[in-house]
């Protein structure tokens, strides 16, 4: 989404009712899956807590379902319904790619967000608050912890 002088405002609200619509009403939280795949992962810093669970096709080695539970702030509920939603139909490496676009945009200097997928680009208005950050990939750190398993 780009825009003329004077968007960055609307842009920022547009994005924060995102994480927020995301995070009232997570896609994947709570949700029961025949999960062949696990991980739990935890920031101590916020106190986030999540567990990703996923059923992977032992044939093709993509992704057919994802879940998640846990407490965490808004922002890891966010991120992780966001991986809830679009992670299914790909594999361990499409999801590593994706991460470490989404990691080097929130953690680059520049602007250019080229590198994150369209959909977690509702998420990088916490690129300003290196703290949550965490928060922001702590999701997806643990489902590439539960892939690779």
């Amino acid at each position: 989404m780009t825009g003329g002088p004077g968007d960055d405002g609307q842009l920022a609200t547009l994005y924060r009712e995102v994480i927020l619509a995301h995070a009232a009403k997570p896609h994947g939280h709570g949700v029961c899956i025949e999960a062949t795949h696990e991980a739990e992962g935890h920031n101590p810093l916020c106190g986030d807590q999540v567990l990703v669970r996923f059923a992977v096709d032992s044939n093709s080695g993509r992704i057919e379902a994802a879940a998640f539970d846990g407490e965490a702030c808004a922002i890891c509920m966010a991120s992780a319904s966001l991986l809830c939603e679009h992670l299914p139909g790909r594999d361990s490496a499409g999801v590593s790619a994706l991460l470490d676009g989404y990691q080097a945009t929130l953690t680059a200097g520049a602007t250019d967000v080229s590198s994150c997928p369209d959909f977690l680009v509702p998420m990088l208005g916490v690129k300003d608050y290196p703290a949550r950050v965490a928060c922001a990939t702590l999701p997806w750190r643990t489902a590439l912890d539960a892939l690779n398993r």
